[in-house]
């Protein structure tokens, strides 16, 4: 037996596909792509799956992570990619199948893309407030406490590209555990006093904190 990681694409309608909905669908896609993926024990046996990190509803990924155990050490990892294909719907796409080199709890940033629809006035006042030595948000706490917190320090990288119906923000953001940055978070306090509409977030590639690529 060994474990496997699928690096996957979510885009398109998939993007409405909860975190939950997603673990239900990859189980089944499992199920009838008939790999030789180990079960737990019980009285309700199931494939045993776990993904690196949720994804919000809404985005889009182009680097997702989900990690599960072949009994066959034969079956190869091309064998996985094809059946896996053959049974993932349109939107969710293998971008390629490893064994994992990482643990998940090395996970630490994120790549995020926001397209941004507004006007110049609108994409100047963005560029002002994301560029501020201090942006103060809110964010709930598991314990359904509202923790108030300047959140530009975790902010790691940020960048801008001029769009034609707007802008484009790209920015590094760490993920994982307690110390986790939606980039809602910033973008729902830049709302309050700008005029704009996040079209699309596309979570990209996974780093660990060495900012190495997670694989």
């Amino acid at each position: 037996m060994r474990n496997v990681r699928l690096i996957y694409k979510k885009g398109g309608r998939a993007k409405y596909i909860s975190h939950l909905d997603m673990n239900r669908l990859m189980l089944r896609v499992i199920k009838r792509s008939n790999l030789p993926v180990w079960f737990t024990k019980g009285f309700n046996p199931h494939a045993f799956i776990t993904f690196a990190l949720p994804l919000s509803l809404g985005f889009v990924s182009e680097y997702d992570i989900c990690d599960f155990r072949i009994t066959d050490d034969d079956f190869s990892n091309e064998n996985v990619k094809n059946a896996l294909k053959k049974s993932l719907p349109k939107d969710i796409e293998v971008v390629d199948i490893i064994e994992p080199q990482m643990k998940v709890k090395e996970l630490c940033f994120a790549e995020f893309k926001i397209d941004i629809e507004c006007d110049m006035q609108s994409n100047n006042s963005l560029k002002d407030f994301l560029n501020q030595d201090e942006i103060i948000v809110e964010k709930m706490t598991k314990k359904k406490n509202i923790k108030t917190f300047d959140v530009k320090p975790k902010i790691k990288k940020l960048s801008f590209e001029d769009t034609k119906n707007g802008l484009k923000v790209s920015m590094l953001l760490p993920c994982g555990g307690e110390d986790n940055v939606n980039p809602a978070l910033i973008f729902d306090e830049a709302s309050k006093n700008i005029s704009f509409d996040v079209v699309l977030v596309t979570r990209g590639k996974l780093y660990n904190k060495k900012m190495q690529l997670f694989h």
